[in-house]
């Protein structure tokens, strides 16, 4: 009976505990609430990101951000031209550009939206893109339907690759 206890004994001090490789990549290395964030072009503003929530990773210099979050964009004169929200994004640090998801809205300040469940805005292409499906509102409130869409920050120049949907003639 003594061998039986010994033996469980010697297996349960043998035991190790393993941690992976992922778990020690997702610990983020900052976090913080209520954040602004000033994305400058030449000391002139291109970008103003709001969240609730920020959490950076060093490793991949990537910021992820949650909880509300808007993205004033400014144009070539530095002027207001849209606002983006979402429920989260990812800002690359390296490759300039922001990835919306989650009830995304494009509206731009001349009275333009654009809806979808994920945008990407390149800063260096001061362009915004999406493949998801998405609505499209114009200024004379014509709405259209479609997969796929590109246009600069102020929604004046845009494609949809499949559109879909009618026009008001009016």
């Amino acid at each position: 009976m003594n061998y039986y206890l010994l033996f469980f004994f010697i297996l349960t001090s043998c035991s190790r505990s393993y941690e992976t490789e992922a778990s020690v990549n997702d610990v983020h290395d900052q976090l913080s609430v209520d954040v602004e964030i000033t994305l400058t072009e030449k000391g002139n503003i291109k970008a103003l990101i709001k969240s609730k929530l920020l959490e950076r990773n060093d490793n991949n210099l990537e910021l992820k951000l949650t909880d509300n979050v808007n993205v004033d964009l400014y144009d070539d004169n530095y002027q207001h031209s849209s606002l983006i929200t979402s429920n989260y994004a990812f800002v690359s640090e390296t490759e300039n550009k922001i990835n919306a998801f989650g009830d995304v809205i494009v509206a731009a300040d001349n009275g333009q939206q654009l809806w979808t469940d994920s945008l990407l805005w390149d800063n260096k292409a001061d362009k915004i893109f999406t493949n998801a499906s998405l609505t499209f509102i114009s200024g004379n409130l014509d709405t259209l339907y479609g997969t796929g869409f590109e246009s600069n920050i102020d929604l004046t120049n845009w494609k949809i690759t499949k559109p879909r949907g009618s026009i008001n003639n009016e």
